[in-house]
């Protein structure tokens, strides 16, 4: 086990999991401060690397649905292309306005050099 895959164990054991893991693409795809769009059955997710930690959250701004994967990733932050609000990828929170209304966030995690999301909201 990787000190990244060890790391991302103690954020989300898997008893912890709402749902089944889906398995959406090698880890090396999704380097340290870079983030990928999910899509499946009309649901975008954004997920994002901080530091060697995986968060998945709503691609889409709760103000404007925007794609926030065409906005800019700012250390733990994404901010959105549209007007410029900012959340938070560790929890979702909306950290600007015109953005009031916090993301959805969704369990992810770095498994056997995968990542796995769950697209059942997160609870905490």
């Amino acid at each position: 086990m990787s000190r990244v895959e060890a790391q991302t164990m103690a954020f989300d054991p898997p008893e912890a999991s709402p749902g089944p893991w889906i398995d959406i693409g090698a880890a090396e795809d999704l380097p340290p401060g870079t983030m990928q769009r999910y899509e499946s059955e009309g649901q975008r997710i954004l997920i994002a690397n901080i530091d060697g930690t995986p968060f998945a959250v709503d691609d889409t701004c709760t103000h404007e649905d925007a794609s926030l994967y065409m906005g800019a990733l700012q250390g733990d932050k994404v901010k959105c292309p549209l007007h410029g609000s900012r959340f938070c990828l560790r929890d979702g929170r909306a950290l600007d306005e015109p953005a009031e209304i916090d993301l959805v966030c969704y369990p992810a995690r770095f498994q056997n050099s995968r990542v796995e999301i769950v697209l059942t909201p997160r609870l905490d």
